[in-house]
């Protein structure tokens, strides 16, 4: 069984400003050591799928993506004419490698942090195995530590037919605290990682019976581009609606798995969630810098300072940040 691989690289990151930022988001930054999460995602990626790993992004990166990753080929990059969300992304993608072997397909973000590389691995390789015998999408699934706001849950039943995988009942997009808890005082829900793996016609199937409409509209842009119709395949993909694979096929689809991720992940995409990571000083405060900052009497607060602009802020409030700054870019 061939592996293939597809990291989601077209992100804006806005939520971490002004470390993130529009011209060089969270994807293409160090956040977790000395390499970028696009680097590090690559290389956990290679050892199990070699050449066959591709990245989707924004035109706009396209350069920044090749300068980061030396080693792979311009023609392994799916570049995005206009930012659509997921749902665009990886049902284009299906169709190119349907045509192309139709080999199981594992679509990893590639701004996630993952701490034990190798368990990773072994749990794609799992996922892709389900994947291939049993004809579904496999979702990974990682068990909440707490009742996070920020995260997708899966919800899940036990599967008689296999012992290493769940049935996933329903998808729930992003609860509030009450909710969350109650949901894992069931004990039968696990964070979306966002991560999935699947045959292409299998993808594509579902994507035909929940919305056929959007499948055709992915069809318009790819039958443009494979004419090399540059102006043609970028209005059709401008037509297409934004919208994630989650809300577009995942969450009407009929055959979705859940295979239990435990290899340590962070989709890092909270300033407490790099809090957790990188850890915090003596003060409790996160501080992220490219010049000196000195502290006097302050605690548990984000202090985050680059060229692109400075945000203070108590830790307990980024939800309330978050809504700032999605007013200051509207």
């Amino acid at each position: 069984m061939r592996l293939r691989a597809l990291l989601l690289a077209g992100g804006a990151g806005t939520r971490l400003w002004p470390i993130s930022t529009e011209e060089r988001p969270k994807q293409f930054l160090a956040l977790s050591g000395e390499k970028s999460l696009l680097q590090s995602t690559y290389e956990r990626i290679r050892p199990i799928c070699g050449e066959e790993v591709f990245v989707a992004t924004a035109e706009k990166y396209g350069d920044l993506t090749l300068g980061e990753l030396r080693t792979m080929s311009s023609d392994k990059l799916l570049l995005e004419p206009a930012r659509r969300n997921t749902g665009p992304a990886i049902l284009v993608a299906a169709l190119r490698f349907e045509r192309d072997g139709n080999d199981v397909l594992a679509v990893v973000p590639a701004d996630q942090e993952v701490t034990d590389d190798e368990e990773f691995r072994r749990t794609l390789q799992r996922g892709a195995e389900l994947a291939a015998s049993s004809e579904v999408i496999v979702t990974l699934g990682v068990a909440p530590t707490r009742p996070e706001t920020e995260y997708g849950y899966l919800e899940v039943e036990a599967d008689p037919a296999r012992r290493d995988a769940f049935r996933v009942r329903r998808f729930v997009e992003k609860p509030d605290r009450e909710r969350a808890q109650e949901s894992i005082a069931r004990g039968n829900v696990f964070w979306n990682a966002g991560i999935f793996l699947f045959r292409p016609s299998v993808i594509l199937e579902e994507a035909e019976r929940v919305c056929p409409e959007l499948l055709s509209g992915c069809r318009r842009f790819d039958a443009r581009w494979q004419e090399r119709d540059e102006e043609g395949s970028r209005a059709a993909y401008e037509a297409l609606p934004s919208i994630s694979i989650d809300y577009a096929v995942l969450e009407k689809a009929g055959r979705v798995a859940c295979v239990v991720c435990r290899s340590g992940w962070s989709d890092l995409g909270s300033f407490r969630a790099i809090a957790d990571l990188r850890g915090r000083d003596d003060g409790g405060n996160l501080i992220l810098s490219d010049r000196p900052v000195v502290t006097v009497g302050v605690s548990n607060t984000v202090i985050a300072v680059t060229s692109a602009g400075a945000i203070v802020f108590p830790l307990e409030q980024e939800a309330e940040v978050r809504l700032a700054l999605a007013q200051r870019r509207s």
